[in-house]
C-alpha cells in the first residue's frame, strides 16, 4: 500500500495553525478517480548517477527523461491540477510506504520486542535518510510542464510553496513541494521531470548533505477545489514512481564491475540482519494451504568518510531471498520434506522492519492438525538466490491462465516482458500471492507489484562480502550467511476460521557474522511504538 501524505506539514499564519490540505491521506495506488482527466505514465523513472566520473542517465545510458500526459479534462475543468514530487518512506513493513511532500516525517518512537539479535530500534539513520533524499528531490529537480496543444497555461505566479518560471505561454518550469495550474477543456499537458547536471557533480552534492545513496520519490498527480494548498475537495488521478541511484566514490566502497560510464556500478557489501517476522497459516485441512512468512530485517552498518565525502553500503536497497523448507517431524524418522520455495523481498535503505514475503499457496493439504513442523530459512548468495526466485516467479506467470475464476492469458500482463532478464526489479509490494500447481495469483496484486518492475541486468550486483559493520566475511568462503530455523505445533482452527494456529515455538539462527542463537523457546519479534 503506497500513501500521498498530503497533511504532513502545518503553517502558522495570523496566529492560527492552518493544516495543509488537511484530513486528505489519499492511497495512491487505489482505484483512481473517474469521470476526470486521464493520466497517461510511462514506466517508472530509474536513473543511476556517478559524481565520480560526474555523469547520469537511466540503466541504458539515456539523458532523458519521458513526460506524464494529462488530457481528456473537460470534466475538471475550473478545478486545478496539482502536482507534487514527494519522498517516499517505507513504514514498519515493506509493504506499507507514505510519499511526503514536505521534509516531515518523522519515524515512529518503538522498541523491539523478544529480540534475539537485535540490541536496539534506530529510528534516527532511517530520518536522516529521509531527509537527505528530500534535499535531494528539492535541489535537483524541476518540473516541466507543456500544454501539446499550444494552449497558454494559466498558474498564479506567487504561490506559497511553489515558484512558477515561465518559458512560453504554454510552457512552464515548476520548483517547489506543491504547484498549482488551472485545468482548462483544452488542456492537454505533459508532465516531464527535469534533473539538473550540477546534481552530478560531487562537490554541489556535499555542498546540500546529500550522499551516495538511493533515491526514492513519486511524482504526484491530483485535481483539487482551488490552488490554495488548503482545499480537502482533493481528487488523486495518478502517479509515477522514480528511483535515482547515487553511485559512491570506488575509493570509498568496493564497488561492481567497471563496464564505462553508460553502466551503473553498486556497492558490493552485502549487510541484511535478519530473524524470523511472523508466519500465518490458512487451511481447510483438505486441499488448500497458504502461507505467509514475514522476517523482520535491518539494513544498518556504519558510514565510511573520504575527503569529506560519507557514504555507506546501508545507503541502498539490498535484496533477501532465501531458500524456505517446511519439514514434517515424526518421532523416530528422519523429518520428511512437505514443501519448498523461495522467499522474501527488498530492503529500503537505511531501515528496520518486516519484509513481507509472498502469500505461497499450495493447492493440497500441507500441514495436520496436531503435526509437528519444521521451518528453515536459508539464505546463501544475495543475487542468486533473488535470481532463482524471479526466474520462479516468471516461470509461474507465463503458465498462469486461471485467476481468481477468471481465464487470463499472457496479454493482460503488460508488464510481463520486462521479467524476461533476471536481474528485474520489482517494487517493494511485490508480487504477493502465487500458486505453485495451477499456478493461479491474485491478479490484482501481481499488476500492483509488476507496476514498478523494470529491466537491469547489473542489478542486484554480485555480492562480494557480507558485513556487521566491520565484521566482515567472503561469500565464498561460507555455505550460507544466514540459516533461520522455526519449530511448531499446528493446532486446529476454529469452526470458521481458516487461520491456523501454532504453539510451542523454538527458533534458532546460525550464521558466520551476524549474532546466532541456539534452539530455544521464543515468540516472534514485534515492534512496539508509541509513547
Amino acid at each position: 500500500m503506497s500513501k500521498v501524505n498530503l497533511n504532513a506539514h502545518s503553517v502558522l499564519r495570523g496566529g492560527r495553525l492552518w493544516s495543509l490540505l488537511l484530513g486528505s491521506l489519499l492511497t495512491a495506488n487505489a482505484s483512481l478517480v473517474s469521470a476526470a482527466c486521464v493520466v497517461d505514465n510511462d514506466e517508472r523513472i530509474e536513473l543511476n548517477i556517478s559524481p565520480e566520473t560526474q555523469s547520469w542517465g537511466d540503466y541504458n545510458g539515456n539523458r532523458l527523461i519521458t513526460a506524464s500526459r494529462v488530457y481528456k479534462c473537460e470534466q475538471d475543468v475550473g478545478r486545478y491540477l496539482m502536482l507534487s514530487l514527494g519522498a517516499t518512506q517505507w513504514s514498519d513493513s515493506t509493504d506499507v510506504k507514505d510519499t511526503y511532500m514536505f521534509d516531515t516525517y518523522e519515524p515512529p518512537n518503538c522498541s523491539i520486542n523478544n529480540s534475539r539479535s537485535f540490541a536496539a530500534y534506530t529510528p534516527e539513520r532511517t530520518k536522516a535518510n529521509f531527509s537527505r533524499q528530500y534535499k535531494f528531490i528539492r535541489s535537483c529537480f524541476d518540473l516541466r510542464v507543456v500544454d501539446v496543444g499550444g494552449a497558454q497555461i494559466i498558474a498564479k505566479e506567487d504561490q506559497d510553496y511553489c515558484k512558477i518560471e515561465r518559458t512560453s505561454d504554454g510552457a512552464v518550469i515548476l520548483r517547489g513541494d506543491m504547484c498549482f495550474l488551472k485545468i482548462r477543456a483544452q488542456s492537454n499537458f505533459a508532465v516531464q521531470p527535469i534533473l539538473k547536471d550540477k546534481c552530478a557533480d560531487p562537490e554541489y552534492l556535499r555542498s546540500i548533505g546529500v550522499q551516495a545513496q538511493d533515491i526514492y520519490a513519486n511524482l504526484n498527480i491530483l485535481t483539487t477545489g482551488d490552488d490554495s494548498g488548503y482545499s480537502e475537495d482533493v481528487d488523486n488521478i495518478g502517479s509515477r514512481a522514480m528511483h535515482v541511484s547515487i553511485t559512491p566514490n570506488s575509493k570509498l566502497l568496493n564497488l561492481s564491475e567497471n563496464y564505462g560510464t553508460s553502466v551503473p556500478r553498486f556497492t558490493t557489501s552485502y549487510n541484511i540482519n535478519a530473524d524470523w517476522g511472523d508466519l500465518k497459516i490458512h487451511t481447510d485441512f483438505e486441499n488448500k494451504t497458504e502461507i505467509g512468512l514475514s522476517f523482520f530485517v535491518a539494513n544498518m552498518t556504519n558510514e565510511k568518510c573520504l575527503g569529506g565525502e560519507c557514504s555507506s553500503s546501508s545507503n541502498f536497497t539490498q535484496p533477501f531471498v532465501g531458500q524456505v523448507e517446511l519439514f514434517k517431524l515424526s518421532n523416530g524418522r528422519p523429518p520428511k520434506l512437505v514443501e519448498e520455495w523461495w522467499d522474501g523481498g527488498l530492503v529500503p535503505p537505511n531501515w528496520q522492519g518486516f519484509v513481507k514475503g509472498i502469500q505461497y499457496r499450495v493447492p493440497d493439504k500441507v500441514v495436520e492438525a496436531g503435526g509437528r513442523y519444521r521451518m528453515v530459512a536459508t539464505f546463501q548468495d544475495p543475487t542468486d538466490d533473488y535470481a532463482i526466485f524471479l526466474n520462479g516467479l516468471r516461470q509461474m506467470l507465463l503458465r498462469m491462465y486461471d485467476v481468481d475464476g477468471a481465464t487470463v492469458g499472457i496479454d493482460t500482463l503488460p508488464a510481463i516482458s520486462t521479467l524476461s532478464t533476471l536481474g528485474a526489479i520489482p517494487g517493494f509490494n511485490g508480487t504477493r500471492v502465487l500458486n505453485q500447481n495451477n499456478q493461479s495469483v491474485d491478479l490484482s496484486q501481481t499488476l500492483k507489484g509488476l507496476e514498478e518492475i523494470i529491466a537491469s541486468t547489473v542489478w542486484p550486483p554480485y555480492y562480494e562480502s557480507i558485513c556487521d559493520n566491520e565484521k566482515c566475511t567472503k561469500f565464498a568462503k561460507r555455505k550460507f550467511h544466514q540459516r533461520l530455523v522455526l519449530e511448531f505445533t499446528v493446532e486446529k482452527p476454529e469452526i470458521g476460521d481458516d487461520e491456523v494456529k501454532i504453539k510451542d515455538v523454538r527458533m534458532q539462527k546460525i550464521s558466520p557474522v551476524f549474532d546466532s542463537y541456539p534452539m530455544q523457546k521464543s515468540e516472534f519479534i514485534k515492534l512496539q511504538c508509541g509513547g
